[in-house]
């Protein structure tokens, strides 16, 4: 009687393969797809209040402030360089701000999490027609942007109408607007 040794487990690596990719879509994409979560309780709350220097698209010697800007529905878009969405958010928001420039809808990207230079260079190269500010990371604390792109809409009395984490479709973003109180003109 021979020995014969046992088959080769060439099927168990697809297999660790595919339970592995089962578990993380299951238990991490969720977590990495459009979320409110604790940025649920800014909804119809007052929009926290910040003035940030400005990085891309106006004097950078200024700031901006969300005072500042009382009376038109703001946008802040939270991005930074190393995030892929962040690129598709920034391509549609760069579609949407011209034509809303004359009914009081102001777009402000808010780089957080990023080198200074890396973001200008970002912003400049894709041509951004918006300014874009550097937070150091306080006022993305603040708004609850914990995943990038984060897109917070603020409606013209200053409250937080939208909180929305992962990239918009530009319909998504003029819904939001609207619900804010942006009516094209």
């Amino acid at each position: 009687m021979t020995q014969t040794e046992p088959p080769p487990r060439a099927w168990l690596s697809p297999v660790l393969v595919l339970l592995a990719s089962a578990l993380f879509g299951y238990l991490i994409l969720p977590q990495l797809s459009r979320h409110v979560g604790s940025t649920g309780k800014l909804v119809g709350s007052p929009a926290p209040e910040f003035s940030l220097p400005i990085l891309h698209g106006g004097d950078p010697q200024s700031r901006i402030s969300l005072k500042a800007l009382a009376g038109n529905v703001v946008v802040l878009d939270f991005w930074a360089s190393w995030c892929k969405p962040c690129v598709a958010q920034a391509r549609i928001l760069s579609q949407l701000a011209p034509r809303h420039a004359s009914e009081n809808v102001l777009f402000v990207g808010v780089n957080t999490g990023d080198n200074p230079d890396r973001a200008q260079a970002f912003a400049s190269a894709h041509q951004l027609p918006y300014p874009s500010v550097f937070d150091a990371g306080e006022v993305a604390d603040a708004y609850g942007a914990q995943s990038l792109p984060t897109l917070v809409v603020i409606d013209p009395a200053g409250n937080v109408a939208g909180v929305n984490a992962g990239v918009l479709s530009a319909g998504e973003i003029e819904d939001a607007l609207r619900a804010a109180g942006a009516h094209p003109k």
